[in-house]
């Protein structure tokens, strides 16, 4: 048993959905003790939320929990957690008994959008789970980028009801905070940044511009290359915080739906193979030569995607 309760190591086990490793790692401290009852009663005992919305639009939000219960707590094989999230929407929505899931969220989003809400469906990481708010604002910003200055929009969204999986399993704590759709708009969920923050102007601004830039240069592109080049981006700006630390504790091959994953264990490799260090040794390295190695792999990996998508 360890001594200290180290919060970035249970949030890694999250964002792999590994929720039940989690909650063994919180058991172990006392002091997490009313975190743990939370699991418990959610995840257990089924003691599901409820949300302000009205009861039809309660009911679609309730299939997700099972949804989330099904996938992470009982850890049931990917396609058959959404199939069960597919028959449960069915029931729920006018379509044919037979519609597949995209359909039925399509149908759930006209729902919300009925009711005054945006909803943003599809997956995130390789799982299922809406992004689902009340108001949105655009504003527009000049993002430098290692291959030059451009200028996006971006829509900064607040009063959420539902913020998908991550943010569900950690109770609000942590989550995605934002997106790109391959229209050249980054969305950002307001709550999650200080506008004048690093995290802000790095990792949100910066990974999601590189995405829309290379959506627009690289048709087609799958989720992996799409975070690896982003990631590297953050990592080539970060001055202020240990990135590359947290990316080596995200680092998963073992998911292929879970592109954030696969792309943080890209890195590693990358800098393992760079660098001729053991994986243990990348950890605390200095912040001058984690932005130089990103910068290279950066470099490397644009004659990769010409190879691959042009």
């Amino acid at each position: 048993m360890e001594n200290t309760f180290d919060q970035g190591l249970c949030l890694a086990y999250l964002k792999k959905g590994r929720l039940r490793s989690a909650m063994e790692y919180l058991a172990q401290f006392p002091e997490q003790a009313e975190l743990c009852r939370r699991c418990t009663s959610l995840f257990q005992q089924e003691n599901y939320l409820s949300y302000d919305v009205d009861g039809s639009l309660q009911d679609i939000l309730l299939a997700y929990q099972k949804y989330y219960r099904d996938a992470f707590y009982l850890e049931q094989r990917p396609e058959e957690a959404a199939e069960r999230l597919r028959a449960r929407l069915a029931g729920l929505l006018p379509a044919d008994c037979g519609a597949a899931l995209d359909e039925l969220e399509e149908r759930a989003a006209e729902a919300f959008r009925a009711g005054g809400l945006h909803f943003l469906g599809g997956r995130t990481g390789g799982w299922y789970g809406p992004y689902i708010w009340r108001t949105e604002e655009l504003k527009r910003y000049t993002v430098e980028l290692p291959d030059g200055v451009q200028e996006y929009a971006v829509k900064l969204l607040d009063g959420f009801v539902m913020e998908s999986w991550l943010s569900y399993l950690t109770f609000g704590m942590s989550g995605t905070g934002g997106w790109s759709n391959g229209d050249g708009l980054i969305h950002c969920v307001r709550r999650h940044y200080d506008p004048d923050s690093e995290s802000f102007q790095v990792s949100l601004l910066k990974h999601e511009a590189q995405h829309a830039s290379d959506q627009g240069r690289y048709p087609g592109m799958s989720s992996e290359d799409l975070e690896y080049r982003a990631k590297l981006v953050e990592l080539i700006y970060s001055e202020e915080r240990p990135l590359l630390d947290q990316f080596l504790r995200e680092a998963d091959a073992s998911n292929a739906g879970n592109g954030h994953g696969l792309a943080a264990e890209r890195i590693a490799r990358g800098f393992q193979a760079r660098l001729d260090r053991g994986r243990a040794e990348l950890a605390g390295l200095p912040i001058r030569e984690v932005q130089a190695a990103s910068l290279a792999l950066f470099r490397e990996s644009a004659g990769d995607m010409d190879r691959k998508y042009l």
